[in-house]
């Protein structure tokens, strides 16, 4: 039988919330700024239709991945109260503030930026459409950076003051300006490169085998392996560049964890071998990706599902990295964890909730796989009649 503890089945729950979050969020900042260099391709006097046929599809896809990222959001803050509750009495005045910032400019961003840069674009000029995508982008961008950087301050705490109960900040620049939490961004971002880049490599290879690819969708494909491959290649240079910070291990990893590492290992060489092949394709022929041979339009199909399992798998790995310790060195996860969460009730709500990430991951893919096949719908604008 399997002995497992509320302990260990409490971080499978909230660092598969966590990691679930952390992988659609990532995305969406990373389509944000896409969004806003199709518009300012838009803006320039030699433009043509296909910057704003590009925009207007991959738009619908990051506003379903954002609705998925605050839903994931939505989970890790019920967990983090359900399941940790200890952790917030030792660490509120460092994680209260945060979470309060964090929230708010969520909600924020989301009713009064996403909403126009989304809804309201017949109404707007064109620049000041524009200025609404940028203001989203960064807006997105800041959350991000403040929770990578909050999460890698946990592994790396800093700044507190001295024998504090509570565990309280003495200044908050030393949480955002670490040197280690910049690292972990910009790992972040690689990682979020090559997530966007696989799901357009795979819809584009998707729709090149249903029908020919017009030249806004060819424009995608190209732009999605470009992506794919800047992603590999920064997420081997930071990685590399920071092993020792990302991938710490304060204990041996368990024989699972080394298959995980392996299999994440397996998959980027993989996503590597297949975009050199395009490349080398691409170089060769002079020709449009969309016009590969349809065996390997068959294989690039896969590139999403390969991209954003290795995102998945990474996202665990770093979180698990310093073993018993939720704040390293300082709070462990037996001191954190919920004496009133038992193992029935914490495995009851595991599997519910996985089967929850299922029908959403599920919903997401059939919606983007519809946007892709029917493209972007114009919606009669109804006149008011006396």
């Amino acid at each position: 039988m399997w002995d497992i503890s509320s302990l260990q089945l409490a971080k499978l729950q909230f660092f598969s919330s966590l990691s679930f979050f952390s992988v659609f969020g990532l995305c969406t900042v990373v389509l944000g700024w896409l969004l806003l260099f199709c518009k300012c391709m838009t803006h320039r006097k030699a433009a043509d239709g296909r910057w704003m046929d590009m925009y207007r599809f991959w738009v619908r896809i990051f506003a379903l991945s954002m609705t998925v990222s605050l839903l994931g959001m939505v989970f890790l803050l019920i967990q983090s109260g359900a399941l940790w509750p200890n952790l917030f009495v030792r660490l509120g005045p460092v994680s209260g503030p945060l979470i309060v910032l964090i929230a708010a400019s969520t909600f924020i961003i989301k009713l009064f930026v996403t909403d126009v840069m989304l809804y309201r674009q017949g109404t707007l000029s064109s620049w000041l459409h524009s200025i609404f995508v940028l203001l989203a982008a960064f807006g997105l961008t800041v959350i991000a950076v403040l929770l990578i950087c909050f999460q890698s301050w946990l592994h790396f705490p800093a700044g507190l003051a001295s024998d504090a109960v509570p565990l309280t900040l003495t200044d908050w620049r030393v949480l955002i300006l670490q040197a280690q939490a910049w690292h972990r961004v910009a790992f972040m971002i690689a990682l979020g490169c090559l997530g966007v880049g696989g799901l357009m490599v795979s819809i584009s290879a998707s729709e090149a085998l249903t029908k020919p690819l017009n030249a806004a969708e060819q424009l995608g494909f190209g732009i999605g392996t470009g992506l794919t491959t800047l992603g590999l290649g920064a997420l081997a240079a930071s990685g590399a560049a920071f092993q020792t910070e990302l991938f710490r291990q304060a204990a041996p990893l368990p024989i699972i964890g080394v298959w995980a590492q392996q299999l994440v290992l397996g998959l980027l060489v993989l996503l590597a071998l297949v975009s050199l092949a395009q490349w080398c394709w691409y170089l060769k022929r002079r020709s449009d990706f969309g016009k590969l041979p349809r065996w390997a339009q068959h294989v690039l199909v896969w590139v999403a599902p390969a991209s954003w399992l290795a995102l998945w798998l990474i996202q665990v790995q770093l979180s698990l990295r310093d073993g018993q310790y939720f704040v390293h060195g300082l709070v462990t996860y037996a001191e954190a964890l919920s004496s009133e969460q038992g193992v029935v009730l914490i495995s009851a709500v595991t599997v519910v909730m996985w089967l929850l990430f299922a029908v959403i991951l599920a919903g997401f893919i059939f919606l983007a796989r519809r946007a892709a096949r029917y493209g972007v719908v114009p919606v009669r604008k109804i006149r008011r009649t006396a």
